[in-house]
């Protein structure tokens, strides 16, 4: 009597095809994982909501980023500083229900304004002139200079680094 211990080839070829699945990011067998907010993001967060102080934001500038209010102010929870370059700001919006930040930096007349998401992704980018009218940044490599500096000085003054 022989006894053949082994597996058939369906179930070998079944595993085979199932394991690709197993190590994909997503998770296919349940409802989707929230994705993880970077530990800076919620550091700041929390910064700004037990420190920073509420504020109405004037509309005009915040619109040609997409952030309406039906032309109405805008409220955010802010953080002020002074900075050797001139005042940074850092304001949380939740107007849209959902968490973003905006960083603004003023030098002299000029205010530079960037709209980012809770993960630190510049999503749009404005000029706002004291006595003139706001106006997109095109020039990304600009924008994204100035929103890095900007970056770079709230994380030097976020506690617990």
């Amino acid at each position: 009597m022989t006894v053949s211990v082994g597996f058939s080839r369906r179930a070998f070829l079944g595993a085979g095809l199932l394991l690709p699945l197993g190590a994909c990011d997503k998770n296919i067998f349940g409802p989707p994982r929230p994705p993880r907010v970077p530990e800076r993001a919620e550091r700041l967060f929390r910064l700004i909501q037990s420190t920073g102080t509420d504020n109405m934001l004037a509309p005009e500038a915040l619109a040609l980023m997409g952030v309406t209010n039906e032309g109405r102010y805008i409220p955010a929870r802010q953080l002020v500083a002074e900075g050797n370059d001139g005042r940074y700001v850092v304001s949380l919006l939740t107007i849209r229900k959902v968490n973003e930040f905006m960083f603004n930096r003023r030098r002299g007349d000029l205010l530079m304004l960037h709209l980012s998401d809770i993960r630190f992704n510049r999503l749009q980018s404005v000029r706002y002139p004291r006595n003139g009218k706001p106006t997109v940044i095109t020039d990304a490599a600009y924008a994204d200079d100035d929103f890095e500096q900007q970056l770079t000085f709230w994380f030097d003054r976020i506690p617990g680094r």
